[in-house]
């Protein structure tokens, strides 16, 4: 029986991560990560984001961006991956830490806008931010310690 290829469609309405992860696939193919391409255009996207706005900056006001960056993108590349929890929870609270909280709502805003560039429905670009906004707001918990 030959084998039937999945289309993978930019019409979804809820983006949804499996409980449990397929050992037959990577995580990081799963999820709506795989729809848009995979890390090399998030990658790629938070990329053009700090190019654009370096434009503007002083020397002075970019010495975190490379860091900032870096974070940003495996921050949102993790966000928008199939890994099941609590290795989802866990890892983003981890990725969230030192990340510029205005850079990132900036760079969410050129994502959201740089997907319907692409051809995206809005309501994905929509979904896929607020995905991202809400893994991260839940990931600034502050830290307890244990007495």
């Amino acid at each position: 029986m030959p084998k039937r290829a999945v289309a993978l469609t930019t019409q979804t309405k809820e983006i949804a991560r499996p409980a449990i992860a397929r050992e037959d696939t990577p995580l990081a193919d799963e999820g709506p990560l795989a729809q848009l391409g995979g890390r090399q255009f998030v990658q790629d996207t938070v990329s053009e984001f700090y190019h654009a706005i370096g434009k503007y900056l002083t020397a002075d006001d970019c010495t975190e961006h490379e860091k900032q960056q870096s974070r940003q993108a495996q921050f949102l590349s993790h966000a928008l991956s199939g890994l099941p929890e609590p290795m989802y929870s866990a890892r983003a609270s981890f990725l969230a830490r030192g990340l510029n909280p205005l850079l990132f709502e900036a760079l969410l805003e050129y994502f959201e806008a740089r997907l319907q560039e692409k051809g995206f429905p809005a309501a994905l670009g929509d979904q896929l931010v607020l995905t991202a906004s809400t893994l991260y707001d839940n990931s600034q918990e502050p830290l307890s310690i244990a007495c």
